[in-house]
């Protein structure tokens, strides 16, 4: 019998089609649908010849155990009463977000939980209201599925529902982490850079404008002070106390050096003069991306860009100013602007080195 598929984006009551597929997982039923990464398919993990099921459909070695999706962290702290530090740390900065953690459950088994950041994913979790395995729709060894047609050509007739919400936003599988005690270990690099995962208490600050020659570098500066400032210490010191700030451009020339507005600027910068002598520009690569916690964007445009590329990093990305304005490319304009651009991003550096120490 050919797989049922529903158009979740075509329903007026999509609370409805939800409880509907909480029904089908509670008979012992599969249903693919999207989260913010890849299409899963869940099953009750409360029922075995559906879990048995879902091992032949897929393909999968019944010794590779399937991960758990949760609604909510308190289903995590009940089934494992000993949660490290190091793995509350990775719970509070990433869930819920594209990341899976194993870690050991109260019968001693490592077991991988995982709580998406996706509206039908949380949804089919709430509605099924028993504990699902979740892995990714495709054969085994095989790419994901990232969308419902994706889905349907390596199922055709084995599953019971897919909920079609659209094109999967991430493609790319969750990082996978394990934690066992204080000992972290990435398992598969994912949406999440391993980077990230294995220091979960850096703070790694990138600012992101077209050139890096005038805004980027001048709030980069001016956080630093702020940082500083705020912690007590010099700022040379802020790396051993776990802070780093960078800037770059998305089309930067590498080596330029600020602009001499923006020298100026930095000259008479509010709360005493910037040093920008030393300041070299670079292009934004991958690798800077990766190694940021938090990137934060002069306009949607530099946003958006980086998203294309990367959508698992949603929630790191952000624009700087609070009321989510575009701060505009003052290159070439006057003194003025400058004195008003320095100004406004001062004043957006000051509730930055708030809002992260």
């Amino acid at each position: 019998m050919p797989t049922e598929v529903v158009r979740v984006a075509d329903l007026a009551d999509v609370e409805r089609e939800l409880r509907r597929a909480g029904e089908i997982l509670r008979r012992g039923g599969l249903v693919a649908f999207p989260t913010e990464t890849v299409y899963g398919i869940a099953v009750a993990a409360t029922l075995p010849e559906a879990v048995d099921r879902l091992y032949r459909v897929k393909r999968r070695p019944t010794s590779k155990p399937m991960t758990l999706m949760v609604a909510d962290a308190a289903e995590v702290r009940r089934r494992c009463r000993d949660i490290p530090p190091a793995a509350e740390r990775l719970m509070a900065r990433y869930w819920p977000g594209p990341m899976t953690l194993v870690l050991r459950d109260n019968e001693g088994r490592m077991t991988g939980f995982r709580l998406p950041n996706h509206p039908l994913a949380l949804g089919l979790v709430r509605a099924a209201a028993v504990p699902l395995y979740v892995p990714s729709a495709n054969i085994s060894d095989e790419p994901p599925a990232v969308t419902a047609e994706g889905v349907l050509r390596a199922f055709p007739d084995e599953l019971d529902l897919v909920l079609d919400g659209g094109s999967a936003a991430g493609g790319i599988p969750s990082s996978v982490v394990e934690v066992d005690g204080e000992k972290i270990s990435v398992l598969r690099e994912g949406a999440i850079p391993e980077v990230l995962l294995l220091h979960p208490t850096r703070v790694s600050v990138l600012f992101v404008c077209t050139g890096n020659t005038d805004r980027s570098p001048l709030i980069e500066a001016a956080l630093r002070r702020r940082l500083a400032e705020r912690l007590g210490c010099t700022e040379a010191q802020l790396e051993a106390r776990g802070y780093r700030v960078a800037s770059a451009g998305t089309d930067a020339r590498d080596d330029e050096p600020a602009s001499e507005r923006a020298l100026r600027a930095a000259a008479e910068w509010p709360g005493g003069p910037l040093d920008l002598s030393r300041h070299r520009a670079r292009r934004l690569t991958e690798q800077l991306l990766g190694e940021a916690t938090h990137v934060f964007c002069m306009e949607r445009l530099h946003r958006d860009e980086i998203l294309a590329f990367f959508p698992g990093r949603a929630r790191d990305v952000r624009l700087v100013d609070p009321e989510e304005n575009d701060v505009e490319d003052p290159h070439g304009q006057t003194a003025l602007v400058y004195r008003r651009l320095a100004s406004r991003l001062d004043a957006a550096a000051q509730l930055l080195a708030g809002g992260l120490t």
